[in-house]
């Protein structure tokens, strides 16, 4: 991985983060890595439009050429308004995020080639169409075009089939930190797998999940025959049927009702 985009840093990130969640490990280490590497986008509007590009492009598919050499074009024109001087001093500060004495030896192995492959390309027409004259490597802007080209003109597997946390989302990213790093010394199996859910699934999915928690901690309160637990049974089961799906709030709802389902049991 010798090109240092936000792509690349972002999918090694995420990469280790979810290693270090779902193995209980370096935990600490790898959420301020994030934090901080969150903290360099946000602080850089370069770098937010480059993720906004990144991500639109990987997610699009335009069978036809013609529209979808125009969707190219557009969006490598929104760099206009930068020189390829600042593109590469904003690349420059992704480039500490992607240090071995921060991270393990990086195995290109362990990423999926054709999204490395992806982002080089797209790195490549960025920077190849900000340069001038000789500066301007014309074999590699091409290849870089048709990977890109390509890649939209593909069919996508489901969303669903296909999300290996590439792009951190920071709403589950800071709630689970609060609610599983904070709280607890590490992680169990269970929660480890709930993790997991929430990272790879889409709305509908995360709505399922939503409501089958609700469903499986209202069965457990329902049943509490205990007079005095069934107080604050029936306080809890009031405050649980007032739930709605919420994007904004569901994973904490869901990791919630996860955390009174295992107090319950």
């Amino acid at each position: 991985m010798k090109n240092v985009n936000i792509g690349i840093a972002n999918l090694v990130i995420s990469n280790k983060l979810k290693e270090s969640y779902f193995n209980n490990t370096l935990i600490s280490e790898s959420k301020k890595v994030a934090f901080d590497f969150l903290d360099v986008v946000k602080n850089s509007p370069a770098l937010q439009l480059e993720f906004k590009v990144y991500n639109g492009i990987e997610e699009q598919h335009i069978e036809n050429e013609l529209q979808a050499s125009k969707y190219i074009d557009n969006a490598i024109k929104l760099f206009e308004i930068y020189a390829i001087e600042e593109i590469e001093a904003e690349h420059a500060k992704l480039a500490e995020f992607l240090q071995e004495d921060l991270f393990t030896e990086l195995n290109e192995a362990d990423y999926d080639p054709e999204k490395v492959k992806l982002y080089d390309a797209i790195d490549g027409l960025i920077t190849e169409t900000l340069k001038y004259g000789d500066d301007v490597d014309i074999d590699k802007l091409h290849e870089s075009y048709i990977v890109v080209l390509n890649y939209i003109k593909e069919p996508k597997k489901g969303l669903l089939e296909n999300v290996d946390v590439e792009l951190i989302d920071e709403n589950v990213l800071e709630i689970a930190t609060r609610k599983f790093n904070e709280k607890y010394d590490g992680l169990n199996e269970d929660d480890r797998n709930l993790l997991q859910k929430l990272i790879k699934s889409g709305k509908e999915e995360k709505k399922s999940l939503f409501e089958a928690y609700k469903t499986e901690t209202l069965t457990i309160l329902e049943g509490i025959t205990d007079d005095t637990a069934k107080v604050v049974a029936g306080k809890a089961i009031k405050k649980i049927n007032e739930m709605v799906y919420s994007d904004k709030e569901v994973e904490d709802h869901i990791i919630g009702l996860h955390e009174l389902k295992k107090e319950l049991m």
